[in-house]
């Protein structure tokens, strides 16, 4: 698979776990992230494939127009789109104020959009492209108190999923979300008590606390050539703690 990826949020966590898996497939991959990513690059560097990244809020619509072009510049195309990055404010409705809530939705559905509507077009032209979303598996799962903004965004990159699909499917692209569960990662760590791990585990088909490995996993499956004919889906990466 010789393609170019683009990850945000690939300077750790679920964005690092999906780039490193991409570059094993062949990909080159491209970083924006609000922190220096230069262990991704060198990870997969070392894997035989380039690397760029760029320091880039993505609640800045000028941070990204700048990223996405030179990243163009840098490779002269996007094949493949992960809008990983996330910003989560935990705030119940009166805590809440406008700043918070419009810098969750400016990362968790304004950067997609833009990244796509920057990226998407090429793909079109090609004829090929993939875009995966990271939603999260609160869209479906009874949230908890204070997670109004970020599900609220979440959701609302779930339904920019669905309707970007059928709008560029005709073109070969598809448009695809992956749904975490409660996954082990740095800022999941330091956001939960081993205790809450434990009682999702346990909640869970699959009693086994979710990986970024395996969530980077799904993400891969839904750019490959065997999901050429799978869009607008969400993928439920959460050891069956939400069944049909």
């Amino acid at each position: 698979m010789n393609r170019v990826a683009v990850v945000t949020g690939g300077a750790g966590g679920l964005g690092r776990a999906v780039a490193l898996r991409l570059a094993d497939l062949g990909c080159h991959i491209a970083i924006a992230d609000l922190r220096p990513a230069g262990d991704t690059v060198k990870e997969v560097i070392a894997r035989g494939r380039q690397a760029y990244s760029e320091i880039c809020d993505l609640a800045s619509a000028t941070a990204i127009d700048q990223f996405t072009a030179n990243a163009l510049a840098r490779f002269g195309r996007c094949d493949i789109l992960v809008n990983n990055a996330a910003h989560q404010a935990l705030r119940s409705l009166q805590e809440l104020d406008l700043v918070t809530w419009r810098r969750v939705q400016a990362v968790n559905v304004d950067a997609p959009y833009l990244l796509c509507a920057a990226f998407v077009p090429g793909m079109i032209e090609r004829r090929y492209g993939r875009v995966v979303n990271i939603v999260s598996n609160t869209v479906w799962e009874p949230p908890h108190e204070g997670f109004l903004p970020y599900v609220t965004s979440k959701a609302g990159l779930l339904g920019f999923t669905r309707a970007l699909a059928v709008e560029v499917g005709g073109s070969r692209v598809t448009v695809n979300a992956v749904a975490p569960g409660l996954t082990r990662t740095s800022g999941a760590i330091r956001g939960n008590s081993p205790e809450n791990f434990e009682s999702v585990r346990l909640r869970q088909a699959v009693k086994q606390t979710i990986e970024p490995s395996d969530v980077a996993g799904a993400v891969a499956f839904l750019v490959s050539d065997e999901a050429a004919m799978i869009t607008g889906q969400a993928l439920r990466v959460d050891g069956g703690l939400v069944t049909l």
